[in-house]
């Protein structure tokens, strides 16, 4: 039975700070899927740094993705925040079909 032993010195040639992190390239790797090693990687920090990059950026992230209106051919999607008991709030999908009278209701409201 071998005994690993954990570097927590990074590699050769990673940042330990965020300074030169791009936002939207993070986000996008991050709502993409992607794993912190895997983004930690390909940004060349360590793992420690795009943990907590990622802690800090994630709420506003989903914020983001789940708002506005978003529309295909079938139905219009309106992100509304329902509020709970506790004083929190989600924000949550409203789905209607898409009618002549919704879209004419939503460009009066614009």
């Amino acid at each position: 039975m071998k005994n690993h032993v954990v570097n927590h010195r990074p590699a050769a040639g990673l940042s330990r700070t965020a300074a030169n992190l791009k936002e939207p390239a993070v986000r996008a790797g991050f709502l993409a899927g992607l794993t912190i090693a895997r983004l930690a990687a390909a940004f060349a920090v360590t793992e420690d740094v795009m943990r907590r990059y990622i802690a800090e950026h994630r709420r506003n992230w989903h914020a983001l993705e789940h708002s506005g209106i978003r529309e295909d051919e079938r139905r219009t999607v309106v992100y509304a925040p329902a509020c709970r008991d506790t004083g929190s709030y989600d924000v949550r999908p409203i789905s209607v079909p898409r009618v002549t009278m919704h879209v004419k209701a939503m460009e009066a409201q614009a």
